[in-house]
């Protein structure tokens, strides 16, 4: 929501009726009109009365300022791709450039052929996957209607995680469908890792750059420049990101799966006191874990350093061992270390460098998810120097979880849910950096290193609009918080929860306040799948089947917003199936209108997803 500024009086350059209508637009229309602005003033004489009351209708409007069509577009699970389209399209507007941006779920692929530049940010999801609301528009121009973009320039800033093996996909994927149509480049693609504000920073300087050959109406002396970052939450002129996080405290730290469980869960209570942070249900916190102190050891004695060494990171000199515990990467693989170890190996010992690339590329996907940076140097352990080892390792990166309070609730507190992750490999158990820091390292009363990443695409709807909660395991999280912030506003809408896990004694996660909530009736319905409980697993989507009447009822009789909360790649397209084969034969629909049913739902915010 923008908020209104009061202003003196007799200091506005405009009427007081003008300013009122100005400051009702939402950001997009600001951006615009901040560009828009630009052109006109520099169309007018210099003489021109700045402080006159009322705003001159324009007059003429000069041809170079709008011949250029050019069209922002993104895509984003989170809102990262959002906010750096954002600022790409804001400093387009500084500089005097007339553009739109969009989301591409809300713009018509057939219109690309009507643009001269395009410019898009994507992210990248799981397994090389679009995010939602980039699904259509990329298997659109990927096929036989896909538009033709003669003479169309276009660039590409994707978003992505290197420790997956499909990195950056999706923007490779569109930049690809990009040229085929018959577009060409304006800039070259950037890939873009966890890490993105600084590439992301140049992409949008080097964009703006070739824009201003193009168009003689950009002013280059303009001392503005383009800022991309993590969502900033503003605290009296203090601002928290990832970069400056809050230093906040460890309230409570407990176990919430039975003992017996397979999986340890903890509930972790964080303190902003102080801080005046603000967010909303369905926003995540990021926190600055920690590496586990045993993981940084075995890994100096592997290269046979003690951790006294003196390393710069960043320009910062600090010990080797400060650098590896608070700094570096130690767990995550990513492709790029891989290549450039095997190539350190290769200078001492061929062999054992053409065994590692062999053991670790056979299955890619497969040895990641069991294997860590300690267990690549294993196959081939050399000597390094201590910057030689900082040199091969990428910078540590936040981890983000699901706030699972509501603020409302619980005053400068956040609230997160939070399972140990760990597997097992030839050489020895491995642990999550951030999940074992959290739940095995923080104590009450510690401090951690905190920052809020808004998600704007998982909100609550209208208070009176039901909903359905689909959420096994930890993906319980946001609708913890969205239940308590409906609790707070005395919500008039029905909420119906679908929760599962393995067993009933041992993983029902917050089990005494669902069943409170229950008892209560801000619950209005509950259905649980504890897989393990019985001969037959039973999964969330198979209760949805179950209840295929009701919710084709809640959906499209009482018009319900559907939220996903959990794993990606098997319950959050195990859901989706489900709730398909729901449309298709509750309502009559053939399964492409079936489809189409679950697409429109997307596009009015009615079905919205939290999935990793």
């Amino acid at each position: 929501m923008n908020k209104k500024v009061d202003f003196p009086a007799n200091t506005l350059p405009i009427s007081p009726e003008l300013l009122d209508i100005v400051q009702g637009f939402n950001s997009n229309e600001l951006f615009w009109l901040s560009g828009y602005c630009t052109g006109l003033a520099k169309g007018r004489d210099s003489s021109s009365v700045v402080g006159s009351a009322n705003l001159p209708l324009p007059t003429q409007i000069s041809p170079s300022s709008v011949d250029l069509k050019v069209q922002v577009l993104y895509a984003s699970q989170t809102g990262n791709s959002q906010e750096i389209a954002e600022s790409l399209f804001e400093t387009i507007g500084q500089k005097g450039l007339p553009a739109q941006i969009a989301c591409l779920d809300d713009f018509k692929a057939k219109d690309l052929a009507k643009l001269q530049i395009i410019l898009l940010v994507v992210s990248t999801h799981g397994e090389g996957e679009p995010p939602d609301d980039a699904i259509d528009f990329l298997e659109l121009i990927n096929s036989k209607r896909g538009p033709k973009l003669n003479n169309i320039q276009h660039a590409v800033l994707a978003l992505g995680d290197s420790s997956y093996e499909f990195f950056c996909q999706t923007g490779k994927d569109f930049d690809q469908a990009f040229s085929q149509l018959g577009s060409t480049s304006l800039v070259e693609r950037v890939d873009c890792d966890l890490d993105y504000e600084e590439l992301s920073s140049q992409w949008i300087n080097s964009v703006v750059a070739k824009l201003a050959e193009l168009s003689s109406s950009i002013d280059l002396n303009s001392n503005n420049s383009a800022v991309a970052g993590s969502s900033n939450i503003q605290v009296s002129g203090v601002s928290y990101t990832k970069d400056k996080p809050f230093v906040a405290n460890i309230l409570a730290n407990q176990r919430i799966t039975g003992s017996s469980s397979s999986k340890q869960v903890h509930h972790i209570e964080i303190s902003l006191e102080d801080s005046g942070i603000q967010y909303l249900p369905g926003d995540s916190i990021g926190i600055w874990a920690k590496n586990n102190q045993q993981l940084v050891n075995e890994l100096l004695a592997l290269v046979k350093l003690n951790g006294e060494e003196s390393v710069l990171v960043k320009d910062v000199e600090k010990t080797l061992k400060q650098a590896l515990t608070e700094n570096l990467e130690i767990t995550l693989i990513n492709k790029s270390f891989v290549e450039n170890y095997a190539k350190q190996v290769a200078l001492t010992n061929e062999k054992g460098s053409k065994k590692l690339l062999t053991q670790v590329n056979k299955d890619y996907s497969a040895y990641i998810k069991v294997h860590q940076i300690i267990d690549v140097m294993t196959i081939a352990p050399i000597s390094l120097k201590a910057q030689q080892l900082v040199d091969l390792l990428k910078p540590i990166k936040p981890r983000i979880y699901s706030i699972s309070s509501s603020l409302e609730a619980n005053p400068e507190e956040a609230h997160i849910t939070v399972a140990l992750k760990e597997s097992i490999n030839e050489n020895s158990a491995r642990f999550g950096t951030a999940s074992h820091f959290l739940t095995e390292s923080l104590k009450e009363d510690d401090d951690v290193l905190v920052f809020i990443e808004e998600n704007k695409r998982f909100k609550l709807p209208e208070e009176n609009t039901p909903m359905i909660m689909i959420g096994p395991g930890t993906g319980i999280a946001p609708f913890r918080s969205f239940l308590q912030q409906r609790e707070e506003q005395s919500s008039k809408g029905d909420n119906w929860l679908f929760f599962g896990n393995a067993h009933f004694n041992t993983d029902f996660l917050y089990q005494t306040e669902i069943q409170k909530m229950q008892k209560s009736g801000l619950l209005t319905q509950v259905d649980l799948a504890f897989s393990r409980d019985q001969k037959n697993k039973i999964y969330v989507q198979d209760r949805l089947l179950e209840k295929a009447g009701d919710v084709w009822q809640w959906l499209n009789e009482k018009q319900a917003s559907l939220y996903v909360c959990g794993d990606m790649n098997h319950m959050a397209k195990d859901v989706e199936k489900a709730l398909i084969t729901i449309i298709s034969e509750q309502g009559n629909k053939s399964q492409k209108d079936a489809e189409q049913y679950l697409k429109t739902l997307k596009k009015e915010n009615r079905y919205q997803r939290d999935v990793y």
